[in-house]
């Protein structure tokens, strides 16, 4: 299924809350995080997912055609070509915020106590099949 696409955010949603790793290291998270893909033509439209997170378990996962406006704790942002490669466990999740790839938006302080989840995440984002 294409990602990004509300298909893809309902199957994500369930593959989330069916991996046991994820629900131990996001035990003690509770916040949202938005997966933002970003246009090569910033007149275009930015699709992304907002998750609602909550100690362990994803609460909603909501497709959006254009995601700039929606409100977030977190904005994860990248090219789509870097959204492919993350879900192709082709990048580190943590080392692409680092060195630039994608950028994020939010408390860094907070979101680097999760890297044990933020992985989780990315990890179960690459098992949703293309298609």
């Amino acid at each position: 299924m294409r990602f990004p696409s509300a298909e893809w955010a309902s199957a994500f949603k369930a593959a989330l809350n069916a991996n046991p790793a994820y629900h131990d290291a996001a035990a003690a998270w509770e916040g949202d995080i938005l997966l933002l893909v970003r246009p090569s033509d910033w007149s275009a439209p930015a699709p992304g997912i907002h998750l609602a997170l909550s100690h362990g378990e994803c609460t909603e996962a909501t497709y959006y055609a254009d995601a700039r406006p929606v409100a977030s704790e977190f904005v994860y942002e990248g090219s789509p070509e870097n959204w492919e490669r993350l879900r192709r466990h082709e990048i580190d999740p943590v080392t692409a915020i680092l060195n630039g790839t994608f950028k994020v938006r939010g408390n860094l302080a907070k979101m680097m106590r999760f890297t044990r989840a933020a992985k989780e995440l990315v990890e179960t984002a690459g098992s949703i099949p293309d298609g």
